[in-house]
């Protein structure tokens, strides 16, 4: 396939221009890229230094969940200029082999953590250390106000433009493979996480060993973080919106599905009107405006893929460690 007909001069430019950031951090890079592409919050940071860890030699890892990653890594670029689709398909022509992962994570924990994800720089602008005093009620008011506008995005149905998703999920095998222009498709469920070991190592042909990374329980948003887990009820309407999403019904067995709202049906309470579309519109727009520190973070994993003798030698220690079972 001839690239040039695919991708004009400009883009081409800006996407060597990325890939040049992202891959040649190492004096060798490798001919196996995997691109954790999925919404935040959904277990992928584990994922990312998990892979890193277990084989950096054999596959580079890049873990991006939307195009403002682009202009974060470079003020240059414009990030309505490429697509995330984009910078995978140029890489399958440069001739790499391409892995494209995405993870489903149950609804509601997803949309509580990545609430307190951006707790900080978006919902309340604060310090986590301030916002770990503030009374929970109001926490919960708030995150009660905007629980329908978070965590929806599904990227494997939405965002990567396979031809077909199969009728149903493989729950025999707990996880989703498609090949398509000769890219890797993979989805798979964080419910699954004591799996993915055993799933990736038959997948990537490596062995990959699992290892928990960037827990909202260890950051300094903590406190709060664990006395809304353990107070939280949701509100009757909200429960009915969970009953009928497509997500769920798709990625859980109907066994998995009512025990998961059972559970959450034992911690239901009354009806709670949130924003409307307009209200959190005006909210979200009104928060980014207040923002004072850049969201993205680029630094949180354990292993951020260096090549170098000290971090080659680091990365044997705590594959080691967790190979033994211990606490990384």
């Amino acid at each position: 396939m001839d690239i040039s007909k695919t991708f004009s001069p400009e883009k081409l430019l800006i996407m060597e221009n990325i890939n040049n950031k992202l891959l040649n951090k190492n004096s060798k890079p490798n001919n196996n890229i995997i691109f954790v592409y999925c919404p935040p919050k959904v277990g992928s940071t584990t994922l990312v230094s998990s892979i890193r860890l277990s084989a950096a030699q054999k596959f580079s890892v890049i873990h991006i969940h939307d195009e403002t990653f682009f202009s974060a890594i470079d003020k240059t670029i414009n990030s309505t200029e490429i697509k995330v689709e984009d910078l995978i398909s140029y890489n399958k022509f440069l001739g790499k082999n391409v892995y494209v992962i995405d993870i489903f994570r149950s609804p509601i924990e997803r949309k509580i953590s990545e609430f307190f994800e951006h707790i900080s720089v978006l919902h309340f602008n604060n310090s986590e250390k301030n916002i770990n005093t503030y009374n929970i009620d109001r926490i919960i008011n708030r995150f009660n106000n905007i629980f329908p506008y978070l965590g929806n995005s599904d990227y494997y149905k939405d965002k990567y433009n396979l031809l077909q998703i199969p009728e149903t999920f493989d729950f025999n095998n707990k996880y989703l493979l498609q090949e398509m222009n000769e890219i890797k498709y993979i989805k798979l469920r964080l419910n699954d996480s004591s799996s993915w070991g055993n799933i990736l190592t038959n997948i990537l042909e490596t062995p990959i060993i699992i290892v928990n990374d960037y827990e909202t329980e260890k950051k300094q948003i903590a406190d709060i973080f664990i006395k809304f887990k353990s107070l939280y009820k949701i509100p009757e309407n909200f429960l009915e919106e969970i009953k009928n999403c497509k997500s769920l019904n798709y990625y859980y067995t109907e066994e998995e599905r009512m025990e998961y709202l059972n559970l959450w049906s034992s911690k239901k309470t009354d009806f709670h009107k949130c924003y409307s579309f307009d209200e959190y519109t005006f909210y979200n727009k009104l928060c980014l405006e207040n923002q004072h520190r850049n969201a993205i973070q680029v630094e949180h994993y354990i292993d951020l893929g260096c090549l170098c003798f000290a971090c080659s030698l680091k990365r044997k220690e705590i594959i080691a460690k967790a190979s033994r079972g211990e606490k990384i």
